[in-house]
């Protein structure tokens, strides 16, 4: 009888981890993850773990239950599962193995590598999706197999590095075509998140794209707006709006926001180009700085301001876009007269490591950005939108520069003196903890 209530229980055992595999594969799949064993473990913890479940006679699926609690509790296992993050298995050493051997090679073609090498890749990415080294890694050896992964990172990380970064490749791999249609199945906000990560990139194949999406009948509102966003934040971007205003093909939809980004261009022939196209919006003249560090505003208030307008060049406690200083602290180093003449007078001083470049390369590239790293061969410059372009200094024609602040002139022509007053208010309170 004992041996009987063991068997019992064995059987119990393996039923239920199969359950949970089908449970957890489900959601894994749907998040392109693995996540198989991690779910498993989330919810059992260890075998033995599972077993005392068994023996406890809790929970029971594929047999007749042993307890009024069990299908309450698969319930909560099912609910847990599909809430919970899945999170990817950890790559196995073999394949951990064949990535850094490749990677120590002085040529490694991938698409000419065997199957093996190309599954054990293919697995070791699975594994570090969105991570630094997973673009490096599909960057480097030019990865084509990555379009499904790359488009769901562009489209679910909005307004981010990792959205810029995905894009980036996805044209650098040759599937522009790819990312055209399946833009037109995504519902319209992922749409629209999609086409500002390509509009933000600022190489020749990814303006091209934006330009004539943005002039294209059927681009709804939404995603014309999102197009401009990331158009404005580069120079290739912004020639593509101008002309595209001085040529009638800007739609009337975006004309005001076109002329607000433009009007904070840090380029001064581009602001002066889009006064002569764009109906530009005066700005209102603002009190003197002494007058307006007297002014209280709201902080919440100036949240939203932050979020609306500095969020795509600098973080707040890891929130927001590396690209300019991080304003974690601001408010224990600048006091109040500080902060409006930073935001005013951009180019008073220019804080040292975020000096701008404008490069441009051999293939009719332009980027400005600033110098992330560099050695005898290339080097890495960190564009608006915190998106990193190598470039390979035998390709590179002109190298300058820039006498002026990468960070945006004129922010207070485009905003609400209130807003600018709830903005500073903001950034008073982020002290150092």
């Amino acid at each position: 009888m004992r041996s009987l209530t063991r068997n019992h229980a064995r059987i119990e055992m393996e039923l239920c981890i199969k359950f949970v595999r089908r449970l957890s594969a489900h959601c894994a799949k749907a998040r392109h993850q693995p996540g198989l064993r991690r779910a498993e473990q989330r919810i059992f913890g260890s075998r033995s773990t599972a077993m005392k479940i068994l023996r406890d006679g809790v929970l029971n699926p594929g047999v007749e239950p042993v307890s009024k609690g069990c299908m309450l509790l698969r319930l909560s296992l099912t609910l847990g599962l599909l809430a919970a993050p899945a999170v990817a298995d950890e790559p196995s050493e073999a394949d951990r193995r064949i990535v850094q051997t490749v990677q120590r090679l002085a040529s490694f073609d991938y698409s000419k590598a065997s199957q093996k090498t190309k599954e054990a890749i293919d697995r070791y990415l699975s594994t570090a999706a969105g991570s630094e080294e997973y673009f490096q890694l599909v960057e480097k050896f030019g990865i084509t197999t990555q379009t499904d992964t790359l488009l769901s990172l562009a489209a679910d990380h909005a307004g981010t590095t990792k959205a810029g970064q995905a894009m980036k490749l996805l044209f650098q791999t040759g599937a522009a075509a790819v990312v055209s249609e399946k833009m037109k199945t995504l519902p319209e906000e992922k749409a629209a998140a999609v086409a500002e990560a390509a509009a933000s990139v600022g190489s020749q194949e990814t303006t091209t794209f934006a330009a004539a999406l943005l002039s294209a009948n059927q681009t709804t509102a939404p995603v014309a707006e999102a197009l401009v966003k990331g158009l404005a934040r580069n120079t290739p971007g912004q020639q593509a709006l101008l002309a595209a205003a001085k040529d009638g093909k800007l739609p009337e939809a975006v004309k005001a926001s076109t002329a607000a980004a433009l009007a904070t261009s840090t380029d001064e022939s581009v602001r002066k180009a889009a006064s002569e196209v764009l109906r530009m919006k005066a700005a209102a003249k603002l009190p003197p700085v002494a007058e307006l560090v007297k002014r209280a505003g709201d902080a919440t208030k100036g949240l939203a301001t932050f979020q609306a307008y500095c969020f795509t060049c600098h973080q707040v406690n890891g929130a927001g876009i590396d690209f300019g200083p991080a304003l974690s602290e601001i408010g224990s180093k600048l006091a109040k007269e500080a902060l409006y003449d930073s935001i005013l007078n951009p180019n008073a001083g220019i804080s040292f490591g975020f000096e701008g470049w404008q490069v441009k390369t051999k293939d009719g590239n332009q980027f400005i950005g600033m110098i992330a790293s560099e050695t005898d061969a290339e080097f890495s410059l960190k564009v608006p939108g915190g998106i990193i372009q190598k470039l390979t200094k035998t390709n590179i024609t002109e190298r300058e520069k820039l006498k002026v602040s990468l960070m945006t002139p004129n922010l207070h022509t485009v905003m609400a003196e209130e807003d600018l007053v709830n903005l500073i208010e903001y950034l008073v309170t982020l002290k150092k903890k």
